[in-house]
C-alpha cells in the first residue's frame, strides 16, 4: 500500500522520494525520482502503468565530504579484497560499511550499497556520490564489472592511489625543513629585535648621552623590529587570502589552471609535480586500457581525471591523431613528452599496452622521486646561508654597541 503522509503543497523545488512499484508483468521494481509532492511522484509512477506498493520522502541531508587519500586507499582495498572472494558489491559495501561502524567511509559504502539494492548500476550509484567518490573511479568500476575484472582493476587503482600518496607524502616531507627553519628564523629575529636591542639602546643612551647613535646596521634591526609584528600580520593574512583562493580554485573546479601555469613553471617544485603528473596519467591510462576500455576512452577517460587543462589538450590531440590513423611523429604537444606517444604507437603494434604504459609509469614515478632528492640538495644550503646571514646579522646588531662603548670607556 502507498504509504501515507500530510497533503503537501505543490514546491517550485524538486524532493527526492524512494519508492517501490510493481510493472504490469509483476516486476518489483525499486528506485528514487524527484517530483514537487508525494501526490506528484505518484502520479508519475501511476503514468508508467505502475502499481505503487509504497512511497516516501527522503529527507535532505548535507552533502558529506570527498573522502580522503587515506580513507578512500582502505575503502579501495578492502572492496577489491571481497570481490575478488567472489562476494557481491553491494555485500561487500555492507561488509566494509559493519567492519568500519561509523565514519563517514562506512556512511559512504552504507550509501552505495542502499543504491545498488534500490536497483541502480553500479556506475550510477557510484555517481549519485560523486562528492565522494572521483569521476573517474564510478567509470572505471563500471568498466571492471563489464569486463568481468572487478578485483583486477580495484588492485590497480589501489597501486594508482598509493602512488599519488607516496608523492604527496615525500614533497610535504622535503618542504617541511625549509619552512620550519624559516619559522625558527623569524622567531628568533622578533623576539632579539623586540626585547633585547631595545634594553641594550637604553644602556648605551645612559653611557653616550641622548645624542649618541647606534651603529647604522644596529638601527637597521631595531627599525626592522618596530614594523616587524605588523609585517609578521601582513604576511599573516597573506597566508590566509592565498589558502582562500587555492580552496576556491580546487571547489571550483579550476585548481587545473594554477597548476599548470603557476605550479609547474616553477624551478624546484615544477619539475617534480609534473613527473608525478604524468606518472599518474600513464597509470590511470594502464588501468582503463586492463579494463577493457579502447584507447581513445582510455586517454579521454584518464585525462578529465586529472584535472590539467594542458593535458587534456594533448590528449584531445592524441585522440584525434588514433582516430585519423596520422602518424604519431605529426602529434605537437603541450605537456606530453615524446616518449609517452612513441611508446603507445610501438606498443600498439605488439600488442602489449598495459605493460608498456606500467614501465612508463615506473619511469616517471622514479624520476619524480629522483627530483624530490634533489630539493633538499638545492634548498639546504640556499637556507643555511639565509639562516647565517640572518643570525651574523642579529649578532653584529648586539655587539656592536658594546663594542662602541667599551672602545669609549677605554680611550
Amino acid at each position: 500500500m502507498v504509504s501515507t503522509a500530510d497533503t503537501e503543497k505543490p514546491s517550485s523545488r524538486l524532493s527526492q522520494f524512494a519508492y517501490e512499484a510493481q510493472s504490469p508483468q509483476g516486476l518489483t521494481l525499486r528506485g528514487t525520482l524527484e517530483a514537487e509532492s508525494l501526490a506528484a511522484a505518484t502520479s508519475q509512477l501511476q503514468s508508467l502503468w505502475l502499481r505503487v506498493l509504497s512511497i516516501q520522502h527522503v529527507p535532505e541531508q548535507a552533502a558529506p565530504r570527498r573522502l580522503g587519500v587515506d580513507d578512500f586507499v582502505l575503502f579501495n582495498q578492502q572492496l577489491a579484497h571481497l570481490t575478488q572472494a567472489g562476494l557481491p558489491v553491494e555485500r561487500g559495501l555492507r561488509l566494509i560499511a559493519a567492519d568500519l561502524r561509523s565514519g563517514k567511509l562506512a556512511a559512504a559504502a552504507n550509501a552505495v550499497a542502499a543504491d545498488l539494492e534500490r536497483g541502480l548500476s553500479l556506475q550510477e550509484a557510484f555517481h549519485q556520490h560523486a562528492n565522494q567518490f572521483p569521476d573517474l573511479y564510478a567509470r572505471l568500476v563500471d568498466a571492471g564489472v563489464k569486463t568481468g575484472n572487478l578485483p583486477g582493476m580495484l588492485f590497480a587503482m589501489g597501486r594508482h592511489l598509493e602512488l599519488v600518496k607516496r608523492v604527496r607524502f615525500a614533497l610535504w616531507r622535503v618542504l617541511t625543513y625549509p619552512v620550519m627553519a624559516l619559522v625558527a628564523l623569524a622567531a628568533v629575529m622578533l623576539f632579539v629585535s623586540m626585547t633585547v636591542l631595545p634594553q641594550l639602546r637604553d644602556i648605551y643612551r645612559e653611557f653616550g648621552g641622548d645624542d649618541a647613535r647606534l651603529p647604522l646596521v644596529t638601527e637597521w634591526i631595531l627599525a626592522f623590529g618596530r614594523y616587524y609584528p605588523m609585517i609578521l600580520l601582513v604576511l599573516g593574512c597573506m597566508v590566509v587570502v592565498i589558502a582562500a583562493v587555492l580552496l576556491l580554485l580546487r571547489s571550483s573546479g579550476r585548481w587545473g589552471y594554477f597548476s599548470d601555469y603557476v605550479l609547474l613553471p616553477m624551478p624546484v617544485i615544477g619539475p617534480v609535480l609534473k613527473a608525478s603528473l604524468l606518472a599518474r596519467w600513464c597509470d590511470g591510462l594502464r588501468i582503463g586500457v586492463a579494463s577493457g576500455l579502447d584507447l581513445p576512452q582510455a586517454i579521454a577517460l584518464t585525462s578529465d581525471a586529472m584535472a590539467s587543462p594542458k593535458l587534456q589538450q594533448d590528449a584531445r590531440r592524441l585522440t584525434t591523431v588514433i582516430a585519423t590513423g596520422q602518424k604519431f611523429d605529426q602529434f605537437r604537444s603541450h605537456l606530453l613528452p615524446a616518449t609517452v606517444p612513441a611508446a603507445i604507437e610501438l606498443s600498439g603494434q605488439s600488442g602489449d599496452l598495459a605493460s608498456t604504459l606500467a614501465i612508463i609509469t615506473q619511469m616517471y614515478e622514479q624520476q619524480a622521486e629522483q627530483r624530490l632528492k634533489m630539493i633538499p640538495v638545492i634548498l639546504t644550503p640556499v637556507m643555511m646561508v639565509v639562516v647565517v646571514c640572518g643570525i651574523g646579522l642579529t649578532i653584529t646588531a648586539l655587539f656592536m654597541p658594546l663594542v662602541k662603548i667599551i672602545t669609549s670607556l677605554t680611550f
